[in-house]
């Protein structure tokens, strides 16, 4: 048995329109809800992934960042410019690469990605209109990464900042 979580980056900036979207940084909902989330994950779930592997894009890295310092983890924290704007079979090719040790694999990435990977996974719509900084928690019924497959897992918690008591601003 495995668990993935999936978690779309914070709210970004949309403020300068001259930087690319790859740095685009987090607007002041973002910095105010990725660190309520990660408090969130570790009061109710005591959330500790083994390994969290995000986008290289700033707004992910800095929702990883701000997640990790809430919740005061000490997993492995990996970039993998394949999550960026990913298609389902690239964000499949990253779990594949994961290490069979890990039981318990977090990807911050973008929608629609993470919206379509968990989908997919699950074989089934499970999650749809995935808001910014929302947690999809997966059980995948494989012992290898390897073989995570179109409807290997169940969904388990969805979570958004509105649901943990954020506000919409």
């Amino acid at each position: 048995m495995k668990r993935l979580t999936l978690i779309r980056h914070a709210k970004s900036s949309h403020d300068d329109p001259r930087l690319p979207d790859h740095a685009r940084t987090l607007n002041a909902r973002g910095r105010r809800d990725a660190p309520a989330m990660g408090l969130h994950l570790r009061d109710t779930f005591g959330f500790s992934p083994d390994i969290m592997v995000s986008s290289t894009a700033t707004r992910t890295t800095t929702t990883a960042r701000l997640l990790t310092d809430a919740i005061g983890g000490a997993w492995l924290m990996e970039q993998d410019a394949r999550i960026y704007e990913a298609p389902v079979p690239s964000l499949v090719a990253v779990l594949h690469d994961q290490d069979d040790a890990h039981s318990h694999v977090c990807l911050v990435g973008h929608n629609p990605g993470m919206e379509n990977l968990a989908n997919w996974l699950c074989g089934a719509r499970v999650v749809q209109d995935v808001v910014t900084c929302a947690v999809i928690m997966l059980e995948l019924d494989i012992r290898s990464w390897a073989s995570a497959d179109m409807g290997t897992a169940k969904l388990r918690e969805y979570l958004y900042p509105a649901l943990i008591g954020q506000g919409n601003d």
